[in-house]
C-alpha cells in the first residue's frame, strides 16, 4: 500500500476574497503583498508579483511559505 493510502487528507484552504493589494502598480513583475480571507476566517499575507499577460490582461499571483497560492485576474472599472 502506498503511504498517501494509509494518511487522513488534510483539508485544503479555499480563497473567498481578496481584502487589499498594496501598493498596486500596473508594471510587469511588480512586487506587491495581497491580503487573503480564506473559508476557514483567517487572513493570509501573501507575497505577489503583478504580471502582465500574453493575452493583454493584468494578473496578480501570491504566494506564501505554506504552500497557499492564489491567482487573481484584473480587471478595469467602468
Amino acid at each position: 500500500m502506498s503511504w498517501y493510502k494509509r494518511r487522513t487528507p488534510t483539508k485544503e484552504l479555499t480563497p473567498i476574497e481578496v481584502v487589499e493589494v498594496t501598493d498596486l502598480q500596473l508594471i510587469d513583475n511588480h512586487e506587491t503583498h495581497m491580503f487573503v480571507k480564506c473559508d476557514d476566517g483567517e487572513t493570509y499575507d501573501l507575497s505577489a508579483k503583478v504580471q502582465y499577460t500574453m493575452k493583454g490582461t493584468w494578473t496578480i499571483h501570491g504566494l506564501n511559505p505554506h504552500g497557499l497560492s492564489v491567482l487573481v485576474d484584473l480587471e478595469e472599472e467602468e
